[in-house]
């Protein structure tokens, strides 16, 4: 081989090397359509990385309600033993489950759950009640007496299934309360005055007072009007008719959802008014 033409190939052979050495850009068209604009590759730094997503929240939800060791949902009970009568207050039942309550009685400290009830508990009849809001109730069937009563209030499903319970709570009626004489007399402008004595039990006993009345031959049995306030004493009405002879009495009452008692009373009254 002549060294012209060895020269000739190492040549070659340099360019070629020097060909496949050289870095190599992408290329995408030009604003004039020409000539080829470079194009730098995305380095991973500058990829775009995917934004983390936010777990759904979780809704709240109510703290499970306390069982008691029949496993029965636990509702609050108070009973509060008044002149004439127990009055008794629950919480409302959550349980999916309720159709009524009802309210027992024992002499007993302890209250089965179960109903018809166990001897010697019973059912006085005035605790019935199918609304999960009506929370109260009164126990006016005793007469007054030394002995305490254990008092539990149950909620049931349809089948007299017991799926909640109070803790046994204990209470005992005391004597209806004397008010003594209602005084009456000629008011101003042709009204009537009243006035009684304070019923100071136990703002816990109290609900209102009730003026009642009836003919002077009857007993009060018409509602004339009813007080509020357990301090008022004394009242002025033109609801009795001038020349009009009645019998007039004042009640204090204790009023629940589910029943009411009397709680104290004044004597019966007759006037006839002017």
């Amino acid at each position: 081989m002549s060294e012209r033409l060895l020269i000739s190939i190492l040549a070659a052979m340099l360019a070629g090397c020097a060909s496949l050495s050289a870095p190599t850009t992408e290329t995408g068209p030009s604003p004039t359509g020409l000539l080829p604009t470079p194009t730098a590759r995305p380095t991973p730094s500058a990829r775009s990385m995917p934004s983390p997503t936010a777990a759904p929240a979780t809704p709240g939800s109510s703290p499970a309600p306390s069982l008691d060791a029949e496993g029965l949902e636990v509702i609050e009970l108070e009973a509060t033993g008044c002149p004439g009568g127990v009055v008794l207050e629950w919480s409302p039942a959550a349980d999916a489950e309720f159709h009524h309550y009802t309210a027992l009685r024992s002499v007993e400290s302890d209250v089965a759950s179960a109903y018809p009830p166990i001897a010697p508990a019973v059912d006085w009849g005035d605790s019935y009640a199918t609304d999960r809001f009506v929370t109260s109730a009164v126990d006016a069937s005793l007469i007054p007496s030394e002995a305490m009563f254990s008092y539990r209030v149950m909620a049931y499903d349809a089948d007299d299934g017991a799926v909640a319970a109070s803790p046994v709570r204990r209470a005992r009626p005391a004597q209806m309360v004397d008010l003594g004489t209602l005084q009456m007399e000629e008011g101003s402008g042709g009204a009537t005055g009243l006035k009684w004595t304070l019923f100071g039990g136990s703002p816990a006993c109290f609900s209102s007072y009730r003026v009642l009345t009836g003919p002077a031959d009857g007993t009060p049995s018409t509602n004339l009007t009813v007080i509020s306030s357990q301090a008022t004493t004394d009242l002025e009405t033109g609801g009795l008719h001038a020349g009009e002879a009645y019998v007039v009495r004042v009640d204090a009452v204790r009023t629940t959802t589910l029943g009411s008692f009397v709680v104290a009373r004044t004597e019966t009254a007759s006037y006839k008014v002017p």
